[in-house]
């Protein structure tokens, strides 16, 4: 094989798509992930003159909102992993976005929530000397109360039956820029298939330092915001699932299902799929086991990339349902330009002439669509079909399943 830093465009992209392996649902989403994420791979592998880059897709693969991290070329839903420790990629905007998860002896009334948040809303809490501010409403981040619907014996002394539960999935928004505005600190590298932002030496470690305390100052919020709302509880969880997990691993959107924070196999890592659906608790694996890459098919691939070692240790989980776009196109092709790609959706037979035009729900049968970014798409959260994936491949242990009693979007 050619020195990777030599390869042109259309090589790095065959090469990328060797050391993606993808667990997820099979929709228009996922495959969007799939398309975006070998250019950002393939860049990646560019700059650090290696193949030894890779990338698994968990069962809730889907796009990202964050229009920077996906013009960089990554998609969600991933553990991207690559060899060289103390190279970073900013673009990959890590935000240490998590979920805490806990215990409540009594449930509040939807009234009693209001004016807490209100009071929240207009309270000075500070952190250090950052002063907090509520994102209940914003974007897909919540606030959700719970009661049991079952709990597993096992874990019956952590989460009693006969206990309500909140979950809060949040960010540390209020020093995000710390992280995001390392963009610019980068050296801007070319690369066949576009620029891409790198970090390394002084550079890389501050970054590395920077993340650690955002991480930090991101879990501790979430602990303050819930308290504050909440009152008397207890924490049984406080998970990241967005950020960097080692020096040289991202994950975006997907526990660790051995999060180091926690005695092995201790955690318990709720997967929020929607408002209207059942939230389940698992406790973590070690996974993929070598049953499983076979099952996948990923095994030949694995061992001619020599990528079994950290395929085996992935411990992949995913954090929710990831978004399902509304379309019913099911075919792409993907056009690089200087300004980025743009997707060309199609698949869905065109009509003759306008009078042949038929409607499925909002979609008419005519034409295509060519987007540069998804984020305006139509789309909901995917349901109990994540949860059938996480079970297929084993890659957690559900322990107990809360029936959603409030969301709270304020």
């Amino acid at each position: 094989m050619p020195p990777v830093s030599s390869m042109s465009g259309e090589e790095l992209l065959q090469l990328a798509e060797k050391h993606i392996f993808s667990l997820s649902i099979r929709d228009l989403t996922s495959a969007l992930s799939y398309e975006n994420m070998r250019y950002g791979m393939a860049r990646m592998m560019h700059v650090l003159d290696s193949d030894d880059v890779l990338c698994v897709f968990g069962p809730d693969s889907t796009i990202t909102r964050n229009i920077g991290r996906w013009r960089a070329g990554f998609g969600y839903g991933a553990v991207i992993r690559w060899r060289e420790k103390g190279v970073y990629f900013p673009e990959m905007r890590p935000n240490a976005c998590g979920m805490i998860l806990a215990r409540m002896d009594e449930l509040p009334s939807r009234e009693e929530i209001i004016e807490r948040v209100a009071r929240v809303e207009e309270s000075e809490i500070y952190l250090g000397d950052t002063r907090l501010e509520t994102d209940f409403g914003k974007g897909n981040h919540f606030f959700e109360l719970y009661k049991t619907l079952e709990i597993s014996p096992d874990i019956e002394d952590r989460m009693p039956s006969d206990s309500y539960y909140a979950v809060m999935h949040g960010s540390g928004q209020e020093r995000r820029g710390v992280m995001y505005d390392a963009v610019d600190d980068g050296e801007w590298v070319k690369t066949p298939l576009g620029g891409i932002s790198v970090l390394s030496g002084s550079g890389g470690r501050k970054y590395y330092r920077n993340w650690l305390e955002y991480n930090e100052f991101s879990k501790k919020r979430r602990e303050i915001l819930i308290g504050e709302v909440l009152g008397d509880l207890e924490i049984l969880s406080n998970l990241t699932h967005q950020g960097l997990f080692q020096r040289n691993e991202i994950r975006l959107g997907v526990h660790d299902s051995m999060d180091e924070s926690y005695p092995p196999g201790e955690a318990i890592f709720p997967v929020a799929l929607r408002w209207d659906l059942p939230l389940h608790i698992f406790k973590g694996r070690r996974n993929l086991s070598e049953e499983v890459v076979k099952r996948a098919s990923f095994y030949e691939r694995a061992e001619e990339t020599g990528s079994m070692g950290d395929l085996m240790d992935v411990n992949i989980l995913p954090h929710g349902g990831g978004y399902h776009i509304q379309i019913p196109y099911t075919k792409i092709k993907t056009i690089h330009t200087s300004i980025g790609n743009s997707f060309i959706l199609h698949g869905v037979k065109p009509a003759s002439k306008v009078d042949d035009m038929t409607a499925k729900g909002d979609m008419s049968e005519f034409g295509t669509m060519i987007i540069s970014n998804p984020r305006e798409l139509p789309y909901i959260y995917r349901g109990e079909s994540v949860i059938r994936q996480i079970m297929t491949y084993d890659l957690g242990t559900e322990v107990a399943k809360l029936q959603p009693m409030m969301t709270v979007k304020i």
